[in-house]
């Protein structure tokens, strides 16, 4: 029987069974009620990652192996370390159902081999994605009192302040606390922007000419700057910022009156972005922000920080690009650092000629990278190279699809195999010759032999059962390519006839990493 064990440790709790102890507890647990009949037990885990969904390497790992066949039992220790959520949870089970796979769950005494078991476990289930739920909205709720107290709820806090620990009412808190010189200088931006007549990408481009630096050393990007001139924290709570506030649409906390608004204190909100747990966090709309009082101080004055806001606002509109974006816009990086790629034009005597070209040594200088400019045509030109040889020739694909190709021939599971059969027949004459030596000297001597072989011969048999397993992923790993060539070469089918824009879009679609060291073009689907 291949037995299959899966653990799971949230980020967020010190309390849960280390994934460790769950292994082990799910291994003995296969030992005593499986004796004898285990061929393999395969581990699967995911260390600091919620059960809340199924994005999880080592389960979708083993998934996979479940419905490549590979897997005979499934055992956790505890049914929420699989999921949290039902549907996903019947997802799973459906998938191990599929495929004859026992499943069961050792704190909760779950067995699928019985109807009762069954019931059971989707009973469980449903409770477990309750808890789950009650807990994220009880914390949610207490973030959002915490944010409308005018407390800081945690993370990097923003330009012009540090964090300080208060304590209320016998409670620690956090507050932010202004940083004077940081403060100076976030307000000095404020004012070149609006005396300057910058645009943002302007501004960036003059401070690095200039050698104008962030107070951490590093030379500023467009997002830096924007950060800066739209943060809310800094502006003097006045009736105005109230207003402005209340007309983009936010929700405005009942605790905190227009007419509490006398520009004494920051402004403090709450929900303008979203994510946790590793996840990706990004911005909600203003209709989800709840904005009230801080309890810290300001720096900025309200007219200036609204007039920064308003040169903004006038400086969104609809528009067309001026030029059509390069085939790799937007996915290629930087080799060398990670950074994501930007694009430069420039106008020469023949027409306007585009370059990719590493964002951190623009910020930072060649010092922090070495990357050198190269012309889009160039690198694009490679890219539809390798579209075209994947459009002709599906399986060149295996090259750019971020799978080996199983190089294993079954060779080496020959070999263990035709070993395996000489261990077994050394056993068999040992044991004819103790019959003919019973009760000699030597007896105890072959005894040891016949031990010591019979040791041998589960050490191989083990190895026999990997490579059969190596064997079966190898054989999943290029179905799975093939499935993949089929799909990016519908994509690019008819490239040639695209324009611009699409191609791009295209790319963006097909292209899982796309890097360039400088020489070579990588690319991975």
């Amino acid at each position: 029987m291949r037995i299959a064990t899966y653990g799971r440790k949230s980020v967020y709790s010190d309390k849960s069974d280390s994934v460790g102890n769950q292994e082990r507890m799910c291994r003995e647990y296969a030992e005593m009620r499986f004796p004898g009949e285990i061929e393999s037990f395969e581990v699967y885990s995911d260390e600091g990652m919620t059960g809340a969904n199924t994005n999880r390497p080592g389960l979708k790992r083993l998934l996979e192996d479940v419905r490549d066949g590979l897997v005979d039992a499934l055992i956790v220790y505890q049914l929420d370390r699989l999921s949290r959520d039902v549907k996903d949870f019947a997802n799973i089970y459906a998938a191990l159902e599929e495929k004859g796979v026992m499943f069961i769950s050792l704190k909760e005494s779950i067995d699928t081999n019985t109807p009762i078991g069954k019931a059971m476990m989707f009973i469980t289930a449903t409770f477990a994605q309750m808890e789950r739920e009650t807990i994220a909205a009880r914390v949610a709720d207490n973030m959002a009192g915490l944010a409308k107290k005018g407390f800081w709820l945690g993370g990097k806090p923003p330009y012009g302040y540090i964090k300080k620990e208060i304590e209320v009412g016998g409670k620690r808190h956090v507050i932010l606390e202004l940083d004077p010189e940081a403060a100076k200088y976030d307000e000095w931006i404020f004012d070149t922007f609006l005396n300057g007549r910058y645009s943002l990408q302007g501004m960036v481009t003059d401070f690095r000419k200039k050698g104008i630096k962030t107070i951490n050393g590093g030379f500023f990007s467009v997002s830096q700057l924007y950060n800066i001139l739209t943060m809310p924290y800094c502006v003097e709570a006045t009736q105005d910022v109230y207003d402005y506030f209340s007309g983009i649409g936010c929700s405005m906390d009942a605790d905190s009156p227009r007419e509490q608004w006398d520009g004494s204190r920051g402004v403090m909100v709450y929900g303008r972005t979203t994510g946790r747990n590793r996840e990706r966090r990004s911005a909600q709309g203003k209709d989800r922000w709840v904005v009230c009082l801080g309890h810290h101080m300001p720096f900025m004055p309200a007219g200036k920080w609204l007039a920064v806001q308003e040169k903004f606002r006038q400086n969104t509109f609809e528009k067309t690009a001026k030029y059509e974006p390069p085939l790799l816009k937007g996915v290629l990086r930087c080799a060398k650092c990670g950074c994501l790629m930007a694009v430069s034009r420039k106008k020469t005597a023949k027409g306007v000629t585009s370059h990719y070209f590493c964002q951190k040594r623009m910020r930072q200088g060649a010092g922090a990278c070495s990357m050198r400019f190269i012309k889009c045509d160039i690198l694009d030109g490679k890219a539809l190279g390798m579209f075209r040889e994947i459009e002709y020739d599906k399986k060149s694909i295996l090259k750019y699809a971020g799978e080996d190709k199983p190089q294993d021939d079954g060779k080496l599971l020959n070999a263990l195999e035709l070993q395996a059969v000489k261990i077994q027949e050394k056993i068999r004459k040992l044991t004819n010759v103790i019959v003919d030596i019973e009760g000699s000297a030597a007896a105890k001597h072959i005894v040891a032999q016949i031990e010591e072989e019979d040791s041998n011969l589960e050490a191989v048999r083990r190895e026999i059962e990997y490579e059969k397993l190596k064997i079966r992923r190898g054989k999943y790993a290029m179905k799975t390519v093939e499935e993949k060539a089929k799909e990016v070469e519908s994509l690019i089918r008819g490239l040639d006839g695209f324009s611009p824009s699409k191609r791009n879009e295209v790319a963006k679609k097909v292209l899982k990493e796309c890097t360039w060291d400088g020489s070579e073009l990588f690319l991975r689907f």
